[in-house]
């Protein structure tokens, strides 16, 4: 039988200690490296580090077996859960085990994402009380259709700029166009000017990747209307089977006011045209399965679907 112990740090707006965070980033990338897919997201990443949610280390011990210390780790908070098992301590219980100590005590509704194919992780879920409720794709793009030539032409009065280092009024332009344009999603639409900055520390940021666009229509005044924002990582092939580069559209946002412009399409052929500098290995991006119109429009480009990942949601906390 595995014996497992947990310890948490950070949380309420104190930031996790140092080797505590550093743990959950080494399990999170050693599950990346293995899965080929990152299992936990930039935004609950973010909110650990700012203190906003708790981290969890699980030491798990097996008579007769060393297992990795931490054999897994969990983000909680804002009503969500994310487990990670590290691949040399999977398949013995531990994420069951884990799984149950983070859900001590919760009386709300909690969420959690089993990301890609994952049978191990569904059935997990599943026998914790889960229910899936929403989908999440992980589409791609061949580096060869990246566009070359003249890019698609923005009308006069739109002004697309990279994203000035440092700049204030930028920063908060950015937080504006994100929010209206992601006031139905739990998740990017809540993003505030701490986390826009926790962003720019990391190591992937690249201000020339934030594409920023303004309509200077009516009065003069430049607007914050759409944005488009490129992830580029590096990663080591003896890192992982996919070395190399890859781009990711992390985000693509267009006011509300600006609907029916086509600003959707002119940033995210900026976007792309920004990638082919970085002359990436693969292109990928993450939209929700419902939002059709979003979907349309990378299709149109030459997107396709390669994965498919389920938030799941267990009410009040408890077994039905």
């Amino acid at each position: 039988m595995t014996r497992i112990e947990a310890e948490f740090s950070g949380a309420e707006h104190a930031a996790p200690d140092t080797a505590a965070l550093a743990d959950v980033r080494a399990v999170v990338a050693a599950a990346e490296a293995h899965d080929d897919r990152p299992p936990v997201s930039d935004q609950a990443m973010v909110a650990a580090a700012q203190g906003r949610r708790l981290v969890a280390r699980f030491t798990a011990a097996l008579e007769g077996e060393e297992l990795p210390r931490p054999a897994a780790v969990g983000i909680v908070g804002d009503g969500e859960i994310d487990l990670v098992v590290h691949p040399d301590a999977r398949g013995r219980g531990i994420g069951s085990a884990a799984l149950a100590r983070l859900l001590e005590g919760a009386t709300m509704p909690v969420k959690a994402w089993s990301h890609g194919v994952n049978p191990a992780a569904d059935a997990l879920l599943q026998r914790a009380g889960f229910s899936p409720v929403r989908e999440l794709l992980r589409m791609t793009l061949d580096p060869a259709l990246l566009p070359h030539g003249d890019p698609i032409e923005a009308p006069d009065w739109l002004s697309i700029t990279p994203h000035t280092s440092g700049s204030a009024v930028e920063a908060a332009a950015w937080v504006a166009v994100n929010a209206a344009a992601f006031a139905d999603h739990p998740e990017q639409g809540a993003m505030t000017l701490d986390d826009f900055a926790a962003l720019t520390r990391e190591e992937w940021f690249d201000a020339a990747d934030l594409l920023l666009a303004f309509d200077s229509r009516g009065d003069g005044a430049e607007r914050p209307a759409a944005f488009a924002w490129v992830k580029t990582v590096v990663t080591p092939a003896s890192q992982t089977a996919l070395g190399g580069t890859e781009c990711e559209l992390y985000a693509l946002g267009v006011h509300p006011d600006e609907a029916g412009a086509g600003l959707g399409r002119i940033l995210l052929d900026r976007a792309l045209r920004r990638m082919a500098e970085h002359d990436p290995d693969r292109i990928s991006l993450y939209v929700d399965g419902d939002n059709e119109r979003a979907v349309r429009l990378y299709e149109r480009t030459g997107f396709t679907v390669d994965q498919r990942s389920r938030q799941w949601v267990k009410e009040n906390g408890r077994h039905e």
